[in-house]
């Protein structure tokens, strides 16, 4: 899976939490909403894009710190080994007999 995907998931799932955590919380707004976004809306949602954006580069950053960025090609990369027959011997049989569609 690419880093970016995970960053977006997790921006979603946190900014979603946020929303239903910080909702119930500013029910005394709710006459106001109208007037708030009417003359403060683009502002807003100019503010929440950026926000997310840089939680989402923050995210993306930590995932190329601790190298789970490139763990999808390091992972493709032992498995074309271990395809090739350079590793586990078992592996490389079960692979074998799963490409033959024996599944016992």
């Amino acid at each position: 899976m690419q880093p970016w995907r995970i960053s977006a998931g997790l921006t979603a799932a946190i900014a979603g939490s946020a929303f239903l955590v910080a909702g119930s919380r500013l029910d005394y707004l709710g006459p106001f909403w109208s007037t708030i976004l009417s003359d403060h809306g683009l502002r807003l949602a100019l503010h929440a894009a950026l926000a997310l954006a840089a939680f989402a580069a923050a995210v993306y950053g930590v995932a190329r710190a601790t190298g789970l960025a490139d763990l999808g090609r390091r992972v493709d990369l032992a498995e074309r080994s271990v395809r090739r027959g350079e590793g586990d011997p078992d592996l490389t049989d079960a692979l074998r007999r799963d490409a033959e569609g024996d599944w016992q």
